[in-house]
């Protein structure tokens, strides 16, 4: 097609061509094309077929608001090609065709969808049962749009941006320009979003006047250019909004061009305040054949023009039912198109400059006419026009049908955020009633369509969302809202919901192929909330997200259902607000993980680390992973761990012993000075969910340590679980700011005692006691005496800063005891042989305290604390049905079964949790969960590893511990 070159709206640069291969040739386009684009300029018009019943799917939007022009580009499938950027050597094809787009032999479907009625899949196929296994593998290949190799590798640089703002905004139109510079006035860091690679919104590309002086085009470019300016403003352009969520935070995707270094990025913002101005999107006409190739939106067509440089056809009959379809066919017919005649919904309201502009371009104008059919074997010839009330019909050729009912606003981003919105009867728009706190609408969505109100909505909520910050602004938002209030209002909308047809052929969603017969059948079923329509036909379940049938679908219930009295409702939006890669949620895939203060020294020590969780630690010390030598020399000398990942605590305050009761199941007010208590947590179906120890270190303050994997979420269960009760406590989190170093092993003492003047003797720092004292005269450490690896064992806690000192002065003060590193993984050997358990591997979600041997920490009589889990353990005592916690000796001394293998005689009766070759005891031992049944001493196991070759392996339940049973070692 000859392109309109010297446009001033144009996005392209005809001078600079790029090429695509589609269906074996090469295909022209130019700098700027989409490839949808592309390929209508060089005559494409049927892009793909449809879900079901395979018909034929044109260029309809030009925002992917639906699957029409899904295609696989260069191996990806279901691509939006209408806006996805033209890249020079792209390989397109179709997808969801048997042949071609063109002539797809699956075509015969289209005849077939009698058989199909709403909910046919709920209804068929499931009797006979045997049918189903066969039925089941003919669906499975004939669902879903396009394929994709498992072999297939993602190429291209996704990375992701985590930032925060005063004020983010949504839709960079004139209302969330005018916002942004508004919140950026008052000095606010303010971050700002557009879904199209550039700012302008529906001003954009149109010639209309602004304030009767210059055109659209020409304000929407000085709007950006002030905003690209505005050094506080950062723009992201081409960046689709995913989701809204709880406390302003905004998560989106962003398109990158040649001048970036990534494809796609993630991105992640926190803000104080949020507008939404995201404008509307055009609501569909119904009728016969309303997806047929041709049948196209007006800004769709309005943009191929004004953005594109592509005049849409060369025939075209308008089918409209606000302003905006007037002005699009004013503004086409002076650039070329030929316009036969304009069906208007509206009996009256027309703008008159604009009827007086259609008049003297002799283009006819029907008043309360609309299409009824779109005629023509794949793509539009002709369309048939008549009254809304279907009494007078008229045919009339064309090549391209603009219709549109009108226009709905995009208020995915509010309402995710648990916005509500209701019906309004003079806009016909779901009008957003009541928002949450810190964030404001604005702009073409509050049903207004005058330009100068549009910049005045963004003006108003651009300083209200400033105010949100604490900027004083109260003056100027009076101002703001008395500008507002003296120009024009939200525009009447239109209320037709269908032409007079009846709706085999008519589609209400393009993606699910979901017709009006569809509904109608589903309402005559008795369902009446479009809701479970929704969900019972499909419609608006697709990759559009209900963007073409988000807003007929409701008024189609409300005026045709059985309770015609009741307003619209609108149906559930959910994330993500626009479908994108699983490559850019994942972003540069960069190992983000904590490291602990003396990480360095143990990677220069020759640790081997593994992510654990949110940390890195270091798993083993030499390139022997059974960790022989530092597990012996834990049994025989000393060895340091670094345990600083645990989380640690400081609880304080009048009531920190009722929040300490509420959460651990022994009785705190137990816990002595001087003295540690190890206790356990358990949530309400008594299942353990956390163990660790608490010392008391002064009148209503004590200090407890968690594990690491259950640090991050303590703050938050100690709150929820003491919500309610008015109580008076501080929580801190000391995690990270303060590290802990395990000295374990028989001459543990004797490195101590080398560096501090504390009496550390048995007798004054005994097992479980807790000393407070100074390292080397100068270094705080608040020390436990612990056994959790079954020896002789100091848990020293120091400040962060401290760690490295502390962790140098203990190396060089125990050479001359062999002291030596061990890791996470001689510690898990360590701790099993002394069948201390570790939760999340000797439990799992279902198991409770009394299945782990746990039930001695659990006090049964401090009832009035309602500690979390109490009740539920009391129903479960006595329950021989449960899984129980057994220690195991191998029959083949050894072998060790893999962790989690499973534990079988006629069927599954548990697993292993840990089992490892122990070198202490020169045998292979384990953990397992069991069914009671098994439990007893004696008890024969058979165990299935999938390694095994379906050989089975042996062992007997033993007594625990395996190591040092009376515990003589680590009180010594």
């Amino acid at each position: 097609m000859n392109r309109l070159n010297t446009l001033p709206t144009l996005r392209i640069n005809p001078s600079e061509k790029l090429t695509l291969s589609y269906k074996g040739r090469t295909i022209q386009g130019v700098k700027g094309d989409t490839v949808a684009t592309a390929l209508y300029a060089n005559g494409v018009r049927v892009f793909a077929r449809s879900l079901k019943y395979h018909r034929p799917r044109g260029l309809y939007s030009l925002d992917g608001e639906c699957s029409n022009t899904m295609m696989a580009v260069d191996g990806i499938p279901n691509q939006r090609t209408e806006n996805l950027p033209l890249k020079e050597g792209m390989t397109v094809a179709e997808q969801n065709v048997v042949g071609s787009a063109e002539r797809d032999w699956m075509a015969f479907m289209d005849k077939l969808d009698w058989t199909m009625p709403a909910g046919f899949y709920y209804k068929t196929l499931h009797k006979p049962a045997w049918v189903w296994p066969i039925a089941m593998k003919q669906v499975r290949q004939a669902a879903g749009l396009g394929k994709i190799s498992p072999d297939f590798e993602m190429k291209g640089s996704y990375t992701d941006v985590f930032t925060t703002a005063d004020v983010c905004v949504l839709g960079g139109g004139a209302a969330g320009m005018t916002a942004a510079l508004a919140a950026a006035g008052k000095g606010l860091r303010v971050v700002l979003l557009e879904a199209r690679p550039w700012l302008g919104g529906c001003f954009e590309y149109r010639a209309a006047l602004y304030n009767g002086e210059k055109p659209l085009y020409e304000r929407a470019r000085e709007l950006a250019a002030a905003v690209e300016k505005t050094a506080n403003i950062r723009v992201f352009a081409h960046a689709s909004v995913i989701g809204t969520y709880n406390n302003n935070l905004v998560t989106a995707f962003q398109v990158g061009n040649e001048k970036d270094g990534f494809d796609e990025r993630y991105i992640e913002i926190r803000a104080a305040g949020i507008v939404v101005a995201t404008g509307c999107i055009e609501r569909p006409l119904l009728f016969d054949n309303n997806e047929r190739p041709g049948v196209m939106q007006v800004a769709c067509a309005h943009r191929l023009a004004r953005t594109y440089g592509l005049l849409p056809g060369t025939q075209a009959v308008f089918s409209v039912g606000h302003d905006l379809g007037l002005e699009a066919a004013v503004d086409l017919f002076d650039l070329g198109l030929k316009i036969n005649c304009i069906a208007d919904i509206r009996e009256d309201g027309q703008n008159p400059e604009l009827m007086l502009a259609l008049k003297e371009r002799k283009i006819p104008v029907f008043p309360g006419w609309v299409a009824v059919k779109a005629h023509g074997c794949k793509t539009v010839n002709k369309v048939s026009l008549a009254t809304v009330n279907g009494t007078v019909t008229r045919d009339f050729d064309c090549d391209v049908l603009v219709a549109s009912a009108g226009l709905t606003p995009v208020t995915g981003p509010a309402t995710l955020a648990q916005a509500r919105t209701r019906y309004d009867q003079h806009t016909g728009y779901f009008l957003p009633t009541t928002l949450p706190a810190k964030m404001h609408v604005a702009g073409r969505m509050t049903g207004l369509g005058d330009a100068l109100a549009i910049e005045a909505s963004g003006h108003l909520a651009g300083l209200l969302a400033a105010a949100d910050t604490g900027v004083d602004a109260a003056s100027e938002i009076e101002d703001a809202k008395v500008r507002l209030a003296e120009l024009p209002g939200p525009e009447r909308g239109t209320k037709l919901v269908t032409a007079p047809v009846k709706g085999r052929k008519t589609y209400i969603c393009f993606d699910e192929d979901t017709t009006v017969k569809n509904i109608k059948q589903a309402m005559a079923m008795g369902f009446d909330v479009p809701e479970l329509i929704k969900r019972f036909t499909s419609a608006g379940t697709g990759p559009g997200q209900g963007g073409i049938p988000g807003h007929n679908l409701p008024l189609f219930v409300a005026k045709y259902g059985a309770s015609p009295t009741r307003p619209p409702q609108p149906t559930t939006v959910r994330v993500p607000l626009v479908p994108t890669f699983l490559a850019t949620y994942a972003g540069a895939n960069h190992d983000m993980h904590k490291r602990t203060p003396v990480a360095e020294s143990q990677k220069a020590a020759g640790g081997v680390f593994r992510r654990i969780g949110v940390w890195r630690r270091a798993r083993y010390f030499s390139d022997d992973f059974s960790c022989r030598e530092e597990i012996l020399n834990v049994r025989n000398n000393v060895g340091m761990l670094d345990g600083s990942t645990l989380g640690k605590f400081r609880i304080h305050g009048p009531d920190a012993l009722k929040a300490l009761q509420r959460v651990y199941v022994s009785d705190m007010s137990k816990v002595k000075a001087g003295r540690v208590k190890y206790s356990a947590m358990c949530n309400d179906d008594g299942c353990v969910i956390d163990d660790g120890v608490v010392v008391k270190q002064g009148e209503n303050d004590y200090y407890f340590t968690t594990s690491t994997a259950r640090a991050g979420a303590t703050v938050e269960w100690f709150r929820y679980h003491t919500r309610y009760d008015g109580w008076s406590y501080n929580l801190v989190n000391l995690t990270d700011a303060m590290g802990v170093i395990n000295l374990s092993g028989p001459n543990a003492r004797k490195v101590l005692e080398k560096v501090t003047d504390a009496d550390v003797s048995n007798e004054a720092f005994p097992f479980s006691g807790y000393r407070e004292f100074t390292v080397a005269g100068a270094i705080p450490v608040r020390a436990m005496r612990l056994g959790f690896v079954g020896e002789l064992s100091y848990e020293l806690h120091v400040g962060s800063s401290y760690m490295q000192a502390l962790w140098d002065i203990l190396w060089e003060a125990g050479k001359a005891f062999n002291i030596a590193h061990f890791g996470v993984e001689a510690q898990n050997v360590l701790r099993m042989e002394k069948c201390h358990i570790i939760l999340g591997a000797e439990s799992e979600q279902r198991t409770n305290l009394l299945d782990v041997g746990l039930g001695f920490l659990w006090d049964r009589q401090k009832t009035d604390a309602r500690t979390v889990g109490a009740v539920a353990l009391r129903q479960a005592e006595g329950d021989t049905g449960r899984l129980t916690l057994v220690g195991f000796k191998m029959e083949n001394p050894e072998r060790a079964p893999k962790d989690g293998s499973i534990i079988v005689d006629t069927r599954v009766r548990g697993y292993v949790c840990t089992a490892r070759k122990s070198f202490s005891l020169n045998e292979a031992v384990g953990m397992a969960l069991v069914e009671s049944q098994l439990s007893d001493i004696g008890s024969r196991l058979e165990i299935f590893e999938d390694e095994c070759n379906g050989k089975r392996l042996y062992a007997k339940v033993v007594p625990m511990p395996f190591y040092d049973p009376d515990g003589k070692r680590m009180k010594m």
